[in-house]
């Protein structure tokens, strides 16, 4: 809400929706569904100048934070995905060491070709597995540090965008306008 038409339009829709509980009751010579718009169309621009555009600020800030991690966190799955290939060509090679092992072995008996490839094939599904292990651990272990870290993040810079945006003559005004608009609609009541 930035210009002076947009509050202009908000006061006279609280206009309208106070003088829909209009009493007739006047104070100093107007009536008091106007002061009660008045009182809140204030309130909601003191609330969006001093609430609302440090949450914004904040918000855009955390954005481009989060933005920053999703990319590092991208060229984190990059790396593990060439390290899987990596891990691969290697399983390529030791499959062709394999069999190389197993045409050697046929020379010297068709059961010492069969242990050789077995136990080839089971060490290449271990290697598999704690691969694939590996790159699931470094996943979580990426997700958990960055949840974390954005948790922390986002506390301490919500303690310091309040502590310093608000100072104690802002809450003092501000508590001064809510129990005024408080004190008016009980009059009204």
């Amino acid at each position: 809400m930035k210009s002076i038409g947009t509050w202009v339009i908000v006061f006279g829709v609280l206009l309208g929706l106070a003088y829909g509980v209009d009493h007739g009751e006047v104070k100093l010579g107007i009536p008091v569904f106007v002061w009660l718009a008045l009182n809140l169309t204030v309130f909601l621009y003191l609330l969006a100048r001093f609430v609302g555009r440090p949450v914004l600020a904040f918000l855009e800030m955390r954005q481009d934070e989060i933005k920053s991690d999703l990319q590092q966190a991208e060229e984190r799955l990059v790396d593990a995905k060439r390290l899987k290939n990596e891990v691969l060509e290697r399983l390529g090679k030791v499959e062709a060491e394999v069999e190389d092992i197993q045409t050697k072995a046929e020379k010297f008996g068709q059961e010492e070709a069969d242990r050789i490839a077995i136990e080839a094939q089971q060490e290449a599904e271990r290697l598999l597995r704690r691969v694939g292990e590996e790159i699931t651990h470094r996943e979580a272990e990426t997700r958990e540090r960055l949840e974390k870290e954005t948790a922390e993040l986002t506390a301490r810079l919500a303690r310091e965008i309040l502590k310093k945006t608000m100072t104690d003559a802002d809450r003092e005004r501000v508590m001064e306008h809510s129990v005024s608009a408080l004190q008016s609609m009980d009059r009204e009541v």
